[in-house]
């Protein structure tokens, strides 16, 4: 069984709280997770909080980077830097160029409230026009934008930037409005927008999103998601580390296994789970994130 998950943050609780990616007492520890999966992939966030500035936040970026870098080095194990929050920027472009430089490969534009880019799921403002430049120059560098926490404003206005470049959007960390309608979770439309720009959605384990605690929620919301924007299009986006409560029987990524037995049941399409749990993210990150 291999493991690729759109979403988590590990590096900056590690970081606070001086412990060790490898044995750890957060929801992600890479001996857990390697000994629970053959191949683990996983894009690891560092967050830009809210309440500090942008100068604190890109300082702090630096700082956990230096800190975990040494860790990310094992057999078996495929980290792809990202960055949640674009607040880190302040209103200067070069500082993207140096996220580029140190190896990010995904920006979450937005956390919440309002930043220099725009606003976030809790607003109803769209891109400023400073975070246009930023999306146009993150498809320059080749880093992804990622549209989870992102207004509905801001995801259209970003989409429709990421069709005139040719390029796709990502988001990492959200689940079906359909099925329960927070604002950061996705409509049926903008599913089907993100596939069609050639993008994935990472399917969290949040129960305020999901609207349940319970894992038969998850494989709900990856079901739907994948009857309106294909089966290719649809991943795990944990937010391991990025949230206190999970669904029941999940500690942390070693009970992840137990949502896999859920997909593998024959009321899910034959190699459902293998799509969800690795291929399609695995397919994604071979064309733009590797």
């Amino acid at each position: 069984m291999k493991l690729f998950d759109l979403h988590c943050d590990t590096l900056t609780e590690i970081r606070r709280k001086k412990e060790r990616l490898s044995n750890n007492s957060g929801q992600v520890a890479l001996d857990r997770a390697l000994a629970a999966f053959e191949t683990y992939t996983q894009v690891m966030a560092i967050w830009s909080e809210n309440e500090l500035d942008g100068e604190e936040n890109y300082r702090r970026f630096d700082e956990t980077l230096r800190y975990a870098l040494p860790m990310l080095t094992a057999e078996r194990f495929h980290p792809i830097l990202a960055v949640e929050g674009g607040k880190l920027l302040g209103e200067d472009l070069t500082r993207l160029d140096h996220l580029a430089s140190c190896g990010v490969k995904v920006l979450t534009l937005v956390w919440k409230d309002t930043c220099a880019i725009g606003g976030a799921y809790n607003t109803r403002e769209g891109l400023t026009a400073f975070g246009r430049q930023v999306v146009e120059r993150c498809f320059s560098l080749g880093i992804v934008p990622d549209l989870s926490h992102a207004s509905d404003q801001m995801f259209w206005q970003t989409a429709a930037i990421a069709e005139r470049y040719g390029k796709p959007i990502l988001v990492s960390h959200s689940c079906a409005r359909f099925l329960h309608s927070h604002p950061r979770n996705l409509t049926d439309e903008m599913a089907k927008r993100v596939a069609e720009l050639g993008g994935v959605i990472g399917v969290n384990l949040v129960p305020d999103h999901l609207g349940s605690s319970s894992l038969e929620a998850v494989c709900a919301h990856l079901s739907h998601l994948a009857s309106v924007a294909g089966e290719g299009a649809v991943c795990l986006g944990c937010d391991l580390d990025g949230t206190t409560a999970l669904p029941e029987g999940i500690r942390g990524i070693e009970d992840l296994p137990k949502l896999w037995t859920i997909l593998s049941h024959n009321s899910y399409p034959d190699g459902f789970a293998e799509k969800v749990f690795y291929s399609n993210a695995q397919t994604f990150a071979k064309a733009h994130l590797f």
